[in-house]
């Protein structure tokens, strides 16, 4: 299988119709799991989390894995869930630490219950998911636990990072442990359950940690491209991504300098300040070529990523894997 668009070999509409299938399923089994955990305190504002409705790529991803390797998508529909459990932990601790107001068009858990509220709301999905994975080997909720304490690692490292002094292989390295372990946990996991040979294993957890480390870069590059009148909150709260580093290392140092300190200050900005701050720092993005470089480095991952599926026998699931890498691009 090339490396190029899959859909003249498969259609894209196939993929397409797979993947809003997938999503349904894993809707429903979320609603399933519901009466679980009805009778606790908790219970809605667990709801409301669950019911802000994601991409849901990461439990597709346990899906497609496994039949990829010729498991049947039913036998790894709780897996998937589980892995789900655990992304929306993530991101009810990663607001909290980040402060963040919205989340998918919603007030955050933080936000509208406190930080007490939904530290717990979180400690009730992540213990759900080793729940939900512990009727699978032992292997799967070793990985899954393991993947718990990489994703704090991240945080953490990510937390302590300064703007100023971040180099590019420090946000390499956070985003392996942060965001890309758990794209990696549910390829991984989607292998072992599929009861997959240890070269597929091998083969599906490179893939899911590439796709994650591209994921993570766009994903940190579709909050710089739409650059109008606010900063990113990475950038208000002084933590440094990919396209930051780049326009860094790429420019003046005096340039550095006059941007980090507007960059300090916008909070007591007046409009025409910022608007000021956020111009100079388009400006710049585009005269460093930033973000031509966060492109060239998206596409390197998709390709590794892509790259990594050689061992597993063409299918119909391998090519939707491929197909959502290549869903990552950019020109």
């Amino acid at each position: 299988m090339s490396d190029k668009k899959v859909k003249t070999a498969y259609g894209e509409e196939g993929y397409l119709t797979y993947i809003e299938n997938a999503r349904r399923i894993i809707d429903f089994d979320i609603s399933q799991i519901m009466p679980m955990v009805a009778d606790l305190g908790l219970f809605e504002k667990i709801k409301y989390v669950l019911r802000t409705r994601g991409k849901r790529l990461r439990p597709i991803m346990v899906l497609l894995s496994a039949q990829s390797v010729g498991g049947r998508l039913e036998t790894v529909r709780k897996l998937a869930l589980a892995i789900e459990m655990l992304h929306a932990a993530s991101l009810i601790h990663d607001d909290i630490l980040d402060q963040d107001i919205i989340r998918r068009n919603k007030l955050t858990a933080n936000m509208k219950w406190g930080i007490r509220d939904a530290v717990l709301v979180g400690d009730v999905l992540a213990s759900l998911s080793l729940y939900l994975s512990a009727d699978y080997e032992s292997e799967i909720t070793k990985v899954i636990s393991q993947t718990c304490v990489i994703l704090s690692d991240g945080e953490y490292l990510d937390l302590k990072e300064a703007m100023n002094s971040r180099k590019e292989s420090d946000y390499i390295e956070t985003t392996r442990r942060k965001s890309a372990s758990l794209f990696k946990a549910s390829t991984q996991c989607g292998a072992i359950a599929a009861k997959a040979k240890p070269d597929e294993i091998k083969a599906l957890s490179v893939y899911g940690e590439n796709f994650g480390l591209a994921y993570q870069i766009k994903d940190d590059l579709s909050d710089i491209i739409p650059l109008k009148d606010a900063l990113p909150q990475d950038i208000k709260i002084f933590r440094a991504t990919l396209p930051i580093i780049h326009l860094c290392e790429s420019a003046k140092p005096e340039v550095k300098e006059k941007l980090f300190q507007a960059i300090a200050s916008i909070s007591v900005q007046n409009p025409d300040e910022k608007e000021n701050t956020i111009n100079m720092l388009r400006e710049h993005l585009e005269s460093t070529g930033s973000l031509r470089y966060c492109a060239r480095k998206i596409n390197q991952f998709v390709t590794n990523a892509n790259a990594s599926l050689e061992p597993l026998k063409e299918s119909l699931f391998k090519g939707y894997l491929i197909e959502m890498a290549n869903s990552l691009r950019l020109k």
